[in-house]
């Protein structure tokens, strides 16, 4: 399977990974939103935003 991580900007990149990094994906998370969006000095929707619009890009390219 193909996925294509050139289709994410390097913003969304870097958010991706920052929260994978601090642990939102894990059960129990590590970090909530508003943690995430503090390191990476960003409002909290403005981080929703990011991973919303990333996760649709890899789901897509998974999915299809």
């Amino acid at each position: 399977m193909f996925v294509n991580r050139g289709a994410l900007t390097d913003r969304q990149l870097e958010v991706l990974e920052t929260a994978h990094e601090m642990g939102y994906f894990e059960r129990p998370k590590g970090a909530n939103a508003s943690h995430i969006a503090a390191a990476l000095d960003i409002s909290q929707s403005t981080l929703t935003e990011h991973l919303v619009t990333a996760q649709r890009k890899l789901l897509d390219d998974i999915l299809e």
